[in-house]
């Protein structure tokens, strides 16, 4: 599992780049505010549900090298029902988080492990 934890560094420093990022475009341009905002709402959920995803793999994986025959889930119902609350969170508070960069924001960690993964398949070779 020492290959995860590469893709998960390097997706957190990412992260935390794009975050910094939106709070300096938040308190730079108060227009859109609520757009940045909203990117930051979604893009903390799209990596708190990218590690607990990483988390269940690893349960996983542990589970079919221990030879238990317990079945195991991957957390799907869970990470759902995080993001629909991050979703409800921006439809009850449109002054503070855009509903569209909250949705558009959701799936930047699965882009973003997309390009990772292939930048670092191709330093190793």
């Amino acid at each position: 599992m020492n290959e995860l934890w590469k893709y998960r560094r390097v997706l957190t420093r990412t992260t935390l780049y794009f975050l910094a990022l939106c709070f300096l475009g938040a308190a730079f341009f108060p227009d859109y505010k609520s757009i940045a905002l909203g990117m930051v709402l979604g893009a903390t959920v799209s990596l708190l549900n990218s590690f607990y995803l990483g988390y269940k793999v690893q349960k996983v994986t542990d589970a079919v090298a221990g030879g238990e025959s317990k079945r195991v889930n991957m957390g799907f119902l869970t990470r759902a029902a995080v993001s629909v609350l991050a979703v409800i969170l921006a439809y009850r508070k449109p002054e503070t988080f855009n509903l569209y960069a909250v949705a558009a924001t959701l799936i930047l960690s699965q882009f973003l492990l997309l390009f990772i993964g292939i930048r670092l398949s191709r330093k190793e070779e």
